[in-house]
C-alpha cells in the first residue's frame, strides 16, 4: 500500500518506531543484556564439550578411572590378582613413603597377573587436593628411595609425566620386581612389576606398561576419560 499524504506517511512512521522501541525494550539496551546473558549461558553449557568430563567426577571416581580395566591389560596378565577399588580417603597403609598420605584425598588399586602367577602388575594411584600437594608427596618417596639403600635401589628408568622414580629391591624374594612412581598434577600413580623370568624382563615389561599408565595419568589431568590401553603389548 502507498501513502501518498505527508501527515498519514509521519503517523505511519511514528507508529512503527513506538512498536519497535516496545519490542526492544524502550532503549534497546535491556534486550540487548538478555541476548548476551542467553549467549553466555549457552557457551557455559558447552564449552566442556559435549559430555561431561573427568573434571565432575569425585575424586574416588577419578581415580578408579585411572586405573586400567581388565580388558585394557596384555594377555598374558589377563588374570584379577587384587580387585579394582577406589575409596575417598588417604591410603590406609601410609609407610614406605610415609608421607605420601599427607594432602591425599582419595586412592584405588587393582591388581593382574598370569595364569601361571610367574608374572604382575600391581597398579595404584593417590588423588591429592592440588598439584602442590602431590609435588610434596613425590619428594617423600625420592627421599626413599634414595636413603634406604638397604632395601630399594634407584634405578635409570624412562621418563613419564611431570616428574617420575623407579626402583627395585634388595630383599631375595623381590629380586625380580620393580615400582615406578609417576607424578601427574595432582595424582601420583605407582606401578609394580614382577617377572620371575629375571630383571632384565622385568625391566622390559616395567616400560611398556608404565608407558600407558603415564597417558592415563595425563589423559584425566586434560579432563579427558582414560582410554590408554596396553591390550597390544607382549609381556
Amino acid at each position: 500500500m502507498r501513502f501518498t499524504t505527508g501527515g498519514t506517511a509521519r503517523a505511519v512512521g511514528v507508529g512503527v518506531l513506538v512498536l519497535s522501541l516496545a519490542l526492544t525494550g524502550c532503549d534497546g539496551k535491556k534486550d540487548k543484556k538478555r541476548g548476551k546473558h542467553k549467549a553466555s549461558s549457552s557457551h557455559s553449557r558447552t564449552a566442556g564439550g559435549g559430555t561431561a568430563g573427568m573434571g565432575s567426577l569425585s575424586a574416588a571416581r577419578r581415580a578408579e578411572a585411572i586405573l586400567p580395566p581388565l580388558d585394557t591389560m596384555p594377555a598374558a596378565l589377563r588374570h584379577v590378582s587384587t580387585e579394582l577399588h577406589s575409596r575417598a580417603k588417604a591410603p590406609s597403609v601410609c609407610k614406605d613413603p610415609g608421607g605420601k598420605c599427607k594432602g591425599a584425598v582419595a586412592n584405588g588399586r587393582v591388581g593382574y597377573r598370569s595364569g601361571d602367577k610367574a608374572e604382575g602388575a600391581g597398579y595404584d594411584v593417590v588423588v591429592y587436593k592440588n598439584a602442590r600437594a602431590a609435588e610434596r608427596a613425590f619428594t617423600a618417596w625420592q627421599s626413599y628411595a634414595q636413603n634406604n639403600k638397604h632395601e630399594v635401589t634407584v634405578l635409570q628408568g624412562p621418563p613419564h609425566g611431570d616428574a617420575s622414580l623407579m626402583y627395585g629391591y634388595e630383599s631375595p624374594s623381590r629380586t625380580n620386581t620393580l615400582t615406578m612412581v609417576i607424578r601427574q598434577d595432582q595424582y601420583i600413580g605407582t606401578l609394580d612389576v614382577r617377572d620371575a623370568s629375571g630383571a632384565l624382563a622385568a625391566r622390559t615389561d616395567m616400560k611398556a606398561l608404565s608407558e600407558v599408565y603415564a597417558k592415563r595419568l595425563v589423559q584425566a589431568t586434560q579432563d579427558e576419560t582414560p582410554s590408554a590401553t596396553a591390550a597390544h603389548v607382549k609381556v
